[in-house]
C-alpha cells in the first residue's frame, strides 16, 4: 500500500498533499488531514527522497516531520464552533471525527444564508 497524506503546517501556509500509491485509491480511509508540528524539516525534502527507500526508511523519514491528526477540538475550532463549543462526555472521539466531518464552517453558512435572503 501507497502513502496518502494532506500534510498542513502549524502556521497553515503550506498544504502539501503527499502520495505515492502503487494502488490507485487504496488508502486509510477517512483520515484526513495531518499536522506538521516540527518547523526545521522541509516537506518537499523528505518526499523527494521517499521513491528511493523501503517501506521502514519511509516511516522513519516521515517521522522526522512530527505529524499529528488534528483533534476534534481543533477541527471544530477550524469550522468556526465557539471556544466553549463541546461534546458530551457519552460521544466517543470516533464518533466526534465523524460528527464534524459531516458539518460545515457556521461562519461560511451564515454569510451564504444571509446572501440569499437579501
Amino acid at each position: 500500500m501507497g502513502i496518502l497524506l494532506s500534510i498542513t503546517l502549524k502556521d497553515f501556509t503550506q498544504l502539501l498533499s503527499v502520495s505515492e500509491s502503487d494502488s490507485y485509491g487504496r488508502y486509510v480511509e477517512g483520515t484526513g488531514s495531518v499536522l506538521q508540528t516540527t518547523e526545521d524539516v522541509q516537506i518537499e525534502n523528505v518526499y523527494k527522497s521517499l521513491t528511493s527507500l523501503s517501506q521502514e526508511e519511509k516511516i522513519t523519514k516521515l517521522l522526522m516531520l512530527k505529524l499529528r491528526f488534528f483533534t476534534p477540538k481543533e477541527i471544530a475550532n477550524l469550522h468556526g464552533f465557539p471556544p466553549e463549543f463541546g461534546f458530551p462526555e457519552k460521544i466517543t472521539v470516533k464518533q466526534r471525527y465523524r460528527l464534524l466531518g459531516n458539518s460545515l464552517n457556521v461562519h461560511i453558512v451564515a454569510k451564504l444564508i444571509k446572501i440569499l435572503y437579501e
